[in-house]
């Protein structure tokens, strides 16, 4: 049995099988596209406050 506690600070995100099956079929430019886009929406819809709450959580620390 695997230790299912959540460590304090940062964040959990989820991929289904699926998803995993349709990125690996990806060539690796669509791969790099894919990253590079999703870094450039994540950028454009950051305010000073979501700023802040990401480099916290980057540091493990939490967002409140």
């Amino acid at each position: 049995m695997t230790d299912q506690r959540q460590p304090e600070g940062g964040f959990d995100y989820s991929v289904s099988d699926e998803q995993l099956a349709a990125f690996a079929k990806l060539t690796m430019i669509e791969r790099l596209r894919w990253v590079e886009e999703a870094r450039l929406f994540t950028l454009a819809g950051q305010t000073p406050e979501t700023r802040e709450r990401m480099e916290r959580l980057l540091r493990g620390e939490t967002i409140i």
